[in-house]
């Protein structure tokens, strides 16, 4: 293609058409911001309506920038879009870290511009890209969730939900999640927990009543 930038543009024009669209449009921002993400389309392009070329460093300055040449945006809502996709939230989370994992959301040294602090999902992701890339890609292959795979990893516990109006569906669950073994040291702990400490006064006088008769046994 002798302009690819004029291309980009087009797509870069319907990505901002269907977020702008809201709800009839959002079911084809993710397919967009993909394509617009791998092909770095947001780097380069030209705007439709004004021939005008814009060119982007940051990704961040590409989402905040009023349309025409940006989105009009925010990440919490690019991210919020796009949540039941791991691989962009990936690719979103890449771009806006930079290609050697710094920030590059940061108007300068002292000051930020206002964004999120991120999603689970996105904190996920990255901590399995740098700490473990095989969960990280059976996450981007949707083999796993990210929560799934972070649990596999030992990043996180398991946690479940109780019914707090019904023990026994509680036992059964907990069972059903933490194993046997778990739920009989629980049962455990929480029957030591439950059970009264005996009164320090009490375990005095047993100890000097022990005393006197061992004493008068050796008498």
């Amino acid at each position: 293609m002798q302009y690819p930038e004029v291309f980009n543009g087009l797509i870069v024009h319907g990505l901002s058409q269907a977020l702008s669209e809201g709800k009839s449009g959002l079911s084809d921002v993710p397919k967009l911001m993909e394509r617009v993400l791998k092909e770095g389309m947001w780097r380069d392009f030209v705007v439709d309506a004004t021939r005008e070329r814009v060119t982007y460093e940051r990704f961040i300055d590409f989402v905040t920038t009023k349309p025409l040449e940006g989105l009009g945006a925010d990440l919490k809502l690019i991210k919020r879009i796009c949540a039941d996709r791991a691989d962009l939230l990936d690719l979103i989370d890449r771009e806006v870290r930079g290609r050697q994992g710094e920030r590059t959301d940061l108007v300068d040294n002292v000051n930020e511009v206002s964004r999120p602090t991120g999603n689970g999902r996105s904190n996920a992701l990255r901590r399995l890209r740098k700490d473990r890339p095989d969960l990280h890609k059976k996450v981007i292959n949707r083999e796993l969730s990210p929560h799934a795979a972070m649990i596999k990893a030992g990043f996180r516990h398991q946690s479940v939900s109780v019914n707090w109006a019904n023990a026994a569906a509680t036992a059964e669950k907990i069972i059903r999640v933490g194993g046997p073994e778990f739920a009989r040291e629980l049962v455990a702990a929480m029957i030591k927990a439950v059970e009264p400490p005996k009164p320090k006064a009490e375990q005095g006088s047993t100890t000097t009543k022990a005393s006197k008769q061992a004493r008068k046994g050796r008498s």
